[in-house]
């Protein structure tokens, strides 16, 4: 048995790690300046909700990144809060809903879970009860603070609040 020592030059080659780790943060500190002056132009708006709408019925532009509330009909609660792409995890929420509340199995073996489309289910089944609102934040951190605000204030039966604010 041939057993090579890591630590040999030839298997582990570190020179050119310090020219990426100084490339990643250069690009990280870039994307961190769009960030901050996008954040200095949104700052001057205020947050826009969609009209709320059966959660079936919804149409979500495709690539809004943003933060939405799905809101059980009969008691008008607000009963989740997230954030993201929001026509994803609509979809994503919706698809496992209508799955009886099991996540779904894709042909290749994959699984597309939601964990508040089974809560949904579980808590009412009757999809005419489940309504949906978005906001279009168009700025990723912004949407992960404002879910985790909007959810420390509201605190929504299905999240977790260790949860909110992670992407």
């Amino acid at each position: 048995m041939n057993i090579m020592n890591f630590t040999d030059e030839k298997v582990v080659n570190h020179n050119n790690d310090t020219l990426a780790y100084n490339n990643a943060i250069e690009k990280k500190r870039e994307q961190l300046k769009k960030s901050l002056k996008q954040l200095d132009r949104l700052e001057k708006v205020k947050p826009v909700w969609s009209v709320v709408q059966q959660m079936d019925k919804v149409s979500v532009p495709t690539k809004t990144i943003g933060v939405y509330k799905i809101i059980y009909k009969p008691n008008g609660k607000v009963m989740s809060i997230g954030q993201g792409n929001v026509s994803g995890r609509r979809t994503r929420h919706l698809s496992v809903f209508k799955n009886k509340g099991r996540d779904i199995i894709h042909s290749g073996g994959s699984t597309s879970g939601s964990v508040v489309g089974q809560k949904m289910y579980r808590y009412d089944d009757n999809l005419n009860n489940w309504l949906f609102s978005f906001c279009d934040c168009k700025e990723k951190t912004l949407a992960s603070q404002f879910e985790y605000e909007l959810q420390h204030q509201i605190l929504p039966e299905f999240n977790g609040l260790h949860m909110g604010g992670n992407n």
